[in-house]
């Protein structure tokens, strides 16, 4: 099994653990001789200790193949194997073999082949060539243990790894370089989605663009004591898309139901999800995004927080101070963000809007709460005519294909008590942290708007945003609202008079 970049810089700087230095590159010797050794890069993606260990792990006789081209254009190979401590009467051996060439200055040292000699042992061996002078790393684990005799279904849960993980990574965006992964079987490639085609990652892609542009529904993430902005959060709601199939197994890691967070540093690797609860209607899912601050300090406090797997953020063993606060403050947000994402509270409306008393009317029935209003006003005579009416909640009934898209339903019920006839307003609006906004564009310019007041029969009571009243009337019927995409949206009811 071989694992390959293309377009890094390479493992460079010195061959041998003693003739490296603090603030130089020790690339090659970090990772071919040392392990555990902590991360020197600011922001960089860990230490060269446990992700290591995985590839011996991986191999049934634990060992790999090295081969690599620096930005300094010198190509290296070398033969690693890391197995079991031996105590020996004269000393120990670290279980730790490198096969290479002898070094000139040293009997006791393997050193890597070099030059020429490295290019044509990779061919040799069957490594992958780098035109062009393509700097990296390929690494040949010998003897994989893929705990499947399908081939092709582990390649898929490679391809279901790389996209559930680094999909960050893979998704384009103008002017800066991401990752394009490839996964071949036996010289045979396999088709790897693109993140914003491939179901639930699409939710997930359009939460971290929204953060990363400032766009709709993301918001900062910040601590009071000490006073600092941890990152920002997104989180979005669709329908939810049949998987796309890559294992012939049926193993897979991709949830069939998205009700998750992505976590992660500004390295943009997902760290972990963190799981909330699904939405009660099955057609619908939702996905959310949480990135920690570049600020030095913040994003520092986030590594130091991660394990040997860099698989969790795990605050207990950090030591009392500002960098812990800030770690348990976030997953506190993140935490609370997942919990209620499926289930807001009561959608409310901002109050903003005009003076006129059917937008008043409508912010007191905005919270959508059974009530019965009884207003007077004087009449000609002197006496008082009385009105009222009741509106319940408008109830969600679900999603729906309809001729021109996604529509949600909503059930509205409500009652004309009084003498006067009046007139209901349907005022459709995204949904954002679980409140009805005064927004109804989605990210790519749908609206949100009303298609049609529907009875239990299936007839078209209204077309419009409005529909009458009689006096003494009640009304229980259907109201359909299209969706923008990747969009959630509720509904206020305004009660006025038909002259209003």
């Amino acid at each position: 099994m071989e694992i390959c970049d293309f377009g890094t810089r390479g493992l460079g700087g010195p061959t041998r653990a003693d003739r490296s230095f603090s603030g130089v590159c020790n690339d090659f010797v970090d990772f071919v001789r040392n392990i555990g050794v902590s991360r020197d890069v600011a922001q960089g993606g860990g230490t060269y200790g446990y992700g290591k260990s995985i590839l011996y792990r991986a191999s049934r006789c634990a060992t790999i193949i090295v081969d690599s081209l620096t930005e300094a254009g010198e190509r290296r190979l070398i033969g690693c194997h890391l197995g079991d401590t031996v105590e020996l009467g004269q000393g120990r051996l670290t279980g730790r073999h490198w096969w290479g060439v002898p070094s000139s200055e040293t009997e006791d040292l393997v050193e890597p082949v070099c030059g020429d000699g490295a290019a044509q042992l990779a061919a040799a061996l069957g490594l992958p060539s780098r035109p062009d002078g393509q700097t990296g790393t390929s690494i040949m684990v010998l003897d994989p243990d893929l705990q499947d005799d399908d081939l092709k279904s582990s390649g898929g849960e490679i391809v279901e790894a790389l996209l559930w993980f680094f999909w960050p990574r893979m998704v384009a965006v103008a002017g800066v370089r991401r990752m394009v992964c490839v996964v071949e079987v036996e010289g045979e490639p396999l088709p790897v989605p693109d993140p914003e085609q491939f179901p639930p990652l699409d939710l997930f892609a359009e939460a971290w663009r929204a953060i990363k542009t400032g766009g709709l529904g993301a918001r900062e993430v910040r601590s009071e004591r000490p006073i600092r902005r941890l990152g920002a959060i997104c989180l979005r709601t669709g329908l939810r898309n049949p998987r796309l199939p890559l294992t012939a197994s049926g193993r897979t890691i991709i949830p069939q139901t998205s009700a998750h967070i992505a976590v992660m540093r500004p390295v943009e690797l997902v760290v972990r999800y963190f799981e909330g609860p699904a939405f009660p209607n099955e057609l619908q899912e939702w996905a959310g995004v949480f990135i920690c601050d570049d600020a030095p300090d913040v994003e520092a406090a986030f590594a130091l927080a991660e394990p040997p797997a860099h698989d969790d953020w795990d605050p207990e063993a950090m030591p009392k101070g500002p960098a812990k606060t800030y770690v348990n403050v976030a997953l506190r947000e993140i935490r609370k963000a997942a919990a209620l994402w499926a289930a807001p509270p009561a959608i409310r409306t901002d109050g903003s809007g005009a003076g006129a008393s059917l937008a008043r009317a409508a912010d007191m029935l905005g919270a959508l709460v059974p009530d019965t209003r009884a207003p007077s006003r004087p009449g000609g005579s002197g006496g008082h005519r009385t009105r009222g009416w009741q509106v319940r909640d408008p109830e969600f009934i679900g999603l729906r294909e309809g001729p021109g898209g996604v529509e949600a339903v909503f059930r509205v019920r409500a009652a004309n008590l009084g003498l006067v006839a009046l007139r209901l307003e349907a005022r459709p609006g995204l949904v954002l942290d679980g409140v009805l906004s005064g927004e109804n564009a989605g990210p790519n310019g749908d609206l949100a708007r009303v298609i049609a007041w529907t009875d239990a029969d299936g007839r078209t009571l209204a077309t419009g945003d409005t529909l009458p009243l009689a006096p003494g009337a009640s009304l229980d019927c259907s109201l359909s609202i299209a969706v923008p995409r990747l969009s959630a949206v509720g509904v206020a009811i305004a009660v006025g008079e038909p002259d209003a």
